[in-house]
């Protein structure tokens, strides 16, 4: 019995030093125990390369450059992986994960790279959603970040959102002077304008404009601004921030366009319309009865065609002279909600959100013809150009702007 107890003693203690050592083993230095790569979320365009880095550590912190490592893409068919981290481009647009292992490691470490669609030549990855974007005539980017209270700025054709703004609570639209020296943004929970200064990126005042503000646009000659409301359109007086003139609207104003520095156009959203307002007199003019959900607007360069991004799945073109349709609904693969017009070609850009989002259309308006369909992924909302057209780009609520080729 004495013989048995000491037997079972010593396997113990011997079992107890194996695991001794073997937990030493682990924890030694020069033994890995972990991995990470850089950058671990990137996106390149059709045939380019990143280099990815992999970085090994030991329990101490102390990086092993000598570890091997395993490299692996589980998409070939997108992107390759060399031995060495190279990832090269080789088929469409797409996500592909790469893997990196080492010895003594038991969890990969993972990166993401996303081939960008042939329309696309850069992204921008921001932390949190990004909703709407304007351009000033000096070429700064702000973009809206609704649910952190701020803007993000870009001074263009710098790609990098370095510098941010906070504003009110739930920024939506934003839109610069005629110099560039101020933006304005909506506040939609706030009830707010926000006035910032562009040259020192701080909000400098705001403007009282009641329930949820939504589009806003300034007139030629940067005195008035009119914001569109949930059920109405406010003129309001930037040296008093006095409100000069009301008018009234069935439904969101959502979309916004001055034609020929007299008109302002308005889409009602839910209500189906584009109303018109002549500026000079300040009195209600034509309502177009476009029908479906009409969001974002556009303008030909005379001022006498009217284009609109209708959400239930269509662009329209309306005659602002006759104020009749001119020919039938453009169908598109997806809702339609953001638009602008590119000076450089004449083309229409336009995006879908909400419904079958992550889509960029390019459209034809002399023809009426869609000429390009380009899947991006998330929700792309606006899209926006230099005043020369030269750059464009579309924020996305998935987190990220994407820049046009």
């Amino acid at each position: 019995m004495r013989l048995d107890s000491a037997y079972r003693a010593g396997v113990a203690l011997a079992l107890t030093s194996l695991l001794a050592l073997a937990c030493d083993s682990a924890t030694a230095p020069g033994v890995a125990t972990e991995i990470t790569l850089t950058p671990a979320d990137t996106a390149i365009v059709r045939g380019a390369n990143v280099q990815l880095t992999a970085t090994v550590k030991d329990s101490f912190g102390n990086n092993l450059p000598r570890a091997p490592i395993a490299w692996s893409s589980d998409n070939d068919a997108i992107v390759t992986v060399s031995g060495t981290g190279l990832v090269h481009s080789v088929g469409p647009a797409g996500t592909a994960t790469i893997r990196a292992t080492t010895d003594s490691v038991s969890i990969p470490a993972i990166a993401q790279v996303t081939v960008l669609d042939s329309l696309l030549v850069a992204r921008a990855k921001l932390p949190n959603r990004a909703y709407a974007a304007a351009i000033s005539s000096t070429n700064v980017a702000y973009v809206s970040q609704t649910d952190l209270s701020r803007v993000v700025r870009a001074n263009l054709p710098s790609r990098a959102f370095a510098d941010r703004v906070t504003v009110g609570l739930i920024p939506t639209e934003i839109a610069f002077n005629s110099t560039g020296t101020r933006a304005y943004v909506t506040n939609q929970s706030s009830s707010t304008v926000s006035v910032l200064n562009v040259a020192t990126d701080r909000q400098i005042d705001t403007i009282a404009v009641g329930y949820r503000p939504f589009e806003v646009i300034v007139a030629p000659g940067d005195s008035i601004l009119y914001v569109a409301k949930v059920d109405s359109v406010y003129g309001v007086r930037l040296s008093t921030k006095a409100i000069i003139v009301r008018f009234a609207i069935p439904e969101v104003g959502n979309g916004v366009a001055i034609a020929r520095d007299t008109l302002l156009y308005v889409s009602t959203h839910n209500g189906g319309t584009v109303v018109e307002f002549n500026l000079r007199t300040r009195a209600l003019g034509r309502t177009f009865a476009v029908g479906g959900v009409p969001q974002k607007l556009a303008l030909s360069p005379d001022g006498t065609k009217l284009y609109i991004a209708n959400e239930s799945g269509y662009v329209q073109f309306w005659d602002l002279g006759t104020g009749l349709q001119i020919g039938t609904n453009l169908a598109l693969p997806s809702a339609a909600y953001g638009m602008a017009r590119r000076p450089t070609n004449g083309l229409l850009y336009v995006t879908s959100a909400y419904f079958g989002g992550g889509y960029i259309y390019v459209v034809d308006p002399v023809a009426r013809t869609l000429i390009h369909s380009s899947i991006v992924g998330g929700s792309t909302r606006h899209v926006v150009f230099t005043a020369d057209g030269s750059i464009g780009l579309v924020p996305n609520e998935a987190g990220w702007v994407d820049f046009l080729k």
